[in-house]
């Protein structure tokens, strides 16, 4: 089986799928260090006395950002998922 060159509108396709790779990379250094600080960091630190404990209120806006981040992570990689079809169209037998 030799596979044909992709053509322009193939090409697309590729750069669409890694733009969304890249997006949900993104997301993901975004979400783990918000939901690190959020669930680990502050309450460590507000619970050893080395910060006040009003920094408590700085954990829910960290929450939505990383559960955001996450539904956007889940979001692009479904959007690259959709930008592979021209994979089906040249090795529509893979698995051989």
């Amino acid at each position: 089986m030799d596979p044909k060159p992709l053509s322009t509108a193939e090409w697309a396709e590729v750069g669409n799928a890694l733009k969304f790779l890249w997006l949900a990379l993104g997301f993901a250094f975004v979400a783990g260090p918000s939901l690190l600080t959020a669930h680990a960091i502050i309450p460590s630190v507000i619970d050893t006395k080395t910060v006040p404990a009003t920094w408590a209120k700085f954990r829910a806006p960290l929450y939505a950002v990383g559960v955001a981040s996450i539904i956007g992570i889940f979001f692009a990689l479904f959007m690259a998922s959709q930008n592979t079809n021209f994979l089906h169209d040249m090795y529509s037998r893979w698995w051989q």
